[in-house]
C-alpha cells in the first residue's frame, strides 16, 4: 500500500502544468456538428414569460428555489412537493414557483429578484426553461462557435455583453463583478422520452438517495484515455479529496470502450472519464492512437451502470439542448442509479478540479462546490480568453442540492395513530466507538436496530423492548463477532412498528 501511495504522490508532483493540457476534440461521425443557437431557437421560440409561486417551506438556513415548467408542473406536483419536503428537513427555505415562457434576460431578472429579496443561494430548473447562449470568435484556433451557458444564470450582478454580432440572441462578453452569486442545477431530458416520466423516475431515485437507500459504494473511477495520461495521476488525486477509494485507471493501449463498460459494471459513487467525445459517445485511442474504438450515449442507458454521480472531461458531452443524443442527461435518466453529471456543452471542460472536489469532500453539495470552483478560477488562476473557451460551457445536470457525501436523512413520519416519534437522531456525527442515539416511544415497543456499510452489507443487528417514554442508546460499533467496525460510513437502520427509520454515521 505504501508503495502505491509513494508512486502516486511522484505521479502528482511531476504533472505538468494545467495550461499545457490537450484540447478535446468533437469526436462525432464525419460531417457531425454541434447544434447551433439558430437551429435551437426555430424550435424553442421564446414566449411571453409568467410564473405562479407554489409554495415556501421556511428552514433554519440558506434559502433554495425550485422552478418548474408549467406544462409540466401539475404531473409533477407529488415529486417536487417530496423534493421541497426533504430540503426543509435539511433546514432550507424553499421557494417553489411554476414557469412559463420567457427569455434568458427575464428568467435571470427573475432568479436576481430571488437573490436579493429572499437571498437564495441556489436554484433548480425543471424541464424546458429557457438557454443562455455564449459565442465565440475563434474557439481554441477552431473557428467560431456557440454553445449554451449556464453562467449566465450564475453571475448576477456581472455585465453581459453582446457586441460581435449585436441583436442575435447571443452573448459574447463578461464584464463587471462577474464571480457566481449564486448555483444552478438543470433537469431536462431533451428528447429522450415522456419527459414527466423521466423527471418522476429521477425524483423517486432523488429521494432514495436522500434516505440512504441509494447511497452507493463510497469509490471512485478515474478513466484516463490516451491524450491526458501526464496528468492522471493528479486528477485521480483531486477526486480522492472527495473518495480516498479511488482507481485510477489509464494506459495509451487499454482504455478502451470494452475496458470502460467492464469498469462501469462496478458499483460505485462516481465516475470522472476523460476522452474525445460529441453528444452521441465517447472516443477511445489505441495503436499508438491509430485506431478508436466508441462507448456510445445509449450504452449508459442500455447499461445503467451502478452509480450516482459522474465528471465528463468530455467534449461537447453534456450539451443537453441537443435532442436525441443524450449525452450527460442519459445517465442521469437511467432507470436506477444516476443522480447528476457535469460536463461541458462546448469543446472545453473543467480543469483545477481540486476547488471542485475538495468542498464535495467536505460535505458540500454539488451546487456549493459547482460555485466555488468557479469563483476560485476567477481568483486563484485568472479568467483569460482561453480559460474562457475551456470553462463557460460547464454546466450542472443535476438537482444541486445533492450531497455526494450522503445527506443523514431520517424518514419522517407523521400519521396520528402511529405508536413512535418522527425524529430518529444521532447525537454526533461523525461518531468513533459509539453512536448515541435519542427517539421517543409513544407506547411500549420493540426496536431491531442493524449496521450496514456502503455496499449493503449487515454489519450488526440488535434489538431492544422499551417502554414509553423518551430513550437514549449508545450503540457500540462493532461487528457480529464483537471486532470493532474500521473507520468509513455506515447506515443505521431502526425497525419500529414496522417503519424503518434510517441515519448515515461516518465513524472516524
Amino acid at each position: 500500500m505504501k508503495k502505491i501511495v509513494l508512486l502516486f504522490t511522484l505521479i502528482f508532483v511531476l504533472s505538468p502544468g494545467q495550461d499545457n493540457v490537450p484540447i478535446l476534440k468533437w469526436a462525432g461521425p464525419p460531417g457531425s456538428e454541434p447544434e447551433t443557437y439558430e437551429q435551437w431557437i426555430t424550435s424553442h421560440p421564446y414566449t411571453e414569460f409568467s410564473y405562479m409561486l407554489d409554495k415556501v417551506m421556511y428552514g433554519g438556513r440558506g434559502s433554495v428555489a425550485i422552478l418548474t415548467e408549467q406544462s409540466i408542473a401539475n404531473a409533477l406536483g407529488n415529486e417536487v412537493n417530496q423534493l421541497t419536503n426533504n430540503l426543509q428537513s435539511e433546514g432550507h427555505t424553499v421557494y417553489s414557483y411554476q414557469i412559463t415562457g420567457g427569455t434568458p434576460e427575464t428568467l435571470r431578472i427573475f432568479l436576481q429578484n430571488l437573490y436579493n429579496n429572499n437571498s437564495i443561494e441556489g436554484a433548480l430548473l425543471i424541464g424546458n426553461l429557457p438557454v443562455a447562449w455564449f459565442e465565440v470568435a475563434d474557439d481554441f484556433g477552431n473557428g467560431y462557435k456557440d454553445f449554451p451557458m449556464e453562467l449566465f444564470y450564475m453571475d448576477l450582478n456581472g455585465t453581459w455583453l453582446d457586441t460581435m454580432n449585436t441583436g442575435n440572441g447571443k452573448y459574447d462578453g463578461h464584464t463587471g463583478s462577474i464571480h457566481p452569486d449564486i448555483y444552478i442545477g438543470r433537469l431536462y431530458p431533451s428528447g429522450l422520452g415522456d419527459d414527466t416520466l423521466l423527471l418522476q423516475n429521477y425524483f423517486d431515485k432523488n429521494n432514495s438517495y436522500r434516505h440512504d437507500t441509494l447511497l452507493l459504494t463510497q469509490r471512485a473511477l478515474v478513466f484516463v484515455d490516451d491524450d491526458w495520461i501526464p496528468w492522471a495521476g493528479q486528477w485521480a488525486g483531486d477526486v480522492s479529496l472527495l473518495y480516498s477509494d479511488t482507481m485510477n485507471y489509464w494506459d495509451a493501449e487499454t482504455t478502451r470502450a470494452t475496458v470502460y463498460r467492464t469498469k462501469l459494471d462496478t458499483i460505485q459513487a462516481w465516475v470522472s472519464v476523460f476522452a474525445h467525445s460529441w453528444p452521441g459517445g465517447h472516443q477511445f485511442a489505441y495503436n499508438n492512437g491509430g485506431s478508436h474504438d466508441y462507448y456510445y450515449s445509449y450504452e449508459y442507458t442500455n447499461q445503467n451502470p451502478p452509480t450516482n454521480f459522474y465528471n465528463f472531461f468530455a467534449c461537447s458531452f453534456s450539451r443537453y439542448t441537443t435532442s436525441g443524443n443524450c449525452g450527460g442527461n442519459c445517465v442521469v435518466f437511467d432507470s436506477t442509479s444516476g443522480l447528476g453529471s457535469i460536463g461541458s456543452t462546448k469543446t472545453g471542460s473543467m480543469l483545477d478540479f481540486n476547488y471542485f472536489y475538495r468542498p464535495l469532500g467536505e460535505g458540500k453539495n454539488l451546487g456549493e462546490a459547482f460555485k466555488y470552483w468557479f469563483a476560485c478560477i476567477y481568483d486563484s488562476v485568472g479568467m483569460n480568453y482561453d480559460r474562457l473557451c475551456w470553462h463557460y460551457g460547464m454546466t450542472l445536470l443535476a438537482d444541486p442540492f445533492l450531497i455526494p457525501l450522503g445527506h443523514n436523512t431520517g424518514i419522517a413520519e407523521h400519521t396520528a395513530d402511529k405508536n413512535t416519534s418522527s425524529i430518529f437522531t444521532v447525537q454526533s456525527n461523525p461518531v468513533t466507538r459509539y453512536a448515541q442515539m435519542y427517539f421517543t416511544l409513544k407506547t411500549e415497543q420493540s426496536l431491531a436496530i442493524s449496521v450496514y456499510d456502503c455496499s449493503g452489507r449487515k454489519m450488526k443487528n440488535i434489538t431492544y423492548r422499551l417502554g414509553a417514554g423518551h430513550h437514549s442508546i449508545a450503540l457500540l460499533l462493532n461487528d457480529e463477532s464483537g471486532n470493532e467496525l474500521s473507520a468509513g460510513i455506515y447506515v443505521l437502520k431502526v425497525n419500529i412498528d414496522n417503519k424503518i427509520l434510517t441515519r448515515k454515521i461516518v465513524k472516524m
